[in-house]
């Protein structure tokens, strides 16, 4: 996971180096579902930090990264309770269209903690890794602010908290953001 954040990091540095006024603060709400048989689903916040360069010489080919922090809570009908965190890293290949018009590929890594309570009142913690893939789109309302959707899957990789393998468990996102760039 380091050499993943660490690339993510690079070609962040990479991308603003290109376009100066790439970087932005990004904030957000999505909806999420697990693949799991009681299909839970919930919303998510998160918020994030990156940069998405814009190589005009080459046709408005853009490249780019983000890193993330999100949470979300999931309730079940038995009573148990899951508060989640993910963290992660993530490249942005794409296009822009009609200069204000963002559409790229999401590929990175992201990692999980997960925080059960059960409804008789015992705890456990479980953990995991995983890539996560999708599509978004941004669109720039003025030089500083712009609006997105993105997509994305998350095959998350689990362990319970006394080190037995839980198997993947895949996470479905669709949200909303605000960029704030500078």
């Amino acid at each position: 996971m380091k050499k993943i954040l660490g690339t993510t990091l690079v070609a962040m540095a990479l991308a603003s180096g290109v376009m100066a006024d790439s970087a932005y603060i990004k904030g957000g709400a999505y909806s999420t579902e697990a693949d799991t048989s009681s299909k839970p689903s919930t919303t998510g916040y998160e918020v994030g930090f990156g940069g998405n360069g814009h190589f005009e010489s080459t046709g408005n080919f853009l490249f780019g990264g983000e890193v993330d922090y999100g949470y979300q809570s999931f309730k079940f009908a038995s009573g148990t309770t899951n508060d989640m965190s993910t963290y992660g890293g993530q490249l942005h290949l794409g296009w822009t269209f009609i200069d204000d018009l963002d559409v790229f590929g999401i590929i990175g890594y992201y990692g999980t903690a997960m925080d059960y309570v059960f409804f008789d009142g015992s705890t456990d913690t479980v953990t995991g890794g995983g890539v996560r893939y999708g599509a978004g789109v941004d669109y720039t309302i003025w030089e500083h602010l712009s609006v997105g959707v993105e997509y994305t899957t998350t095959d998350y990789d689990l362990t319970a908290g006394d080190g037995s393998s839980l198997g993947k468990t895949k996470f479905t996102n669709i949200g909303g953001n605000i960029k704030f760039r500078f």
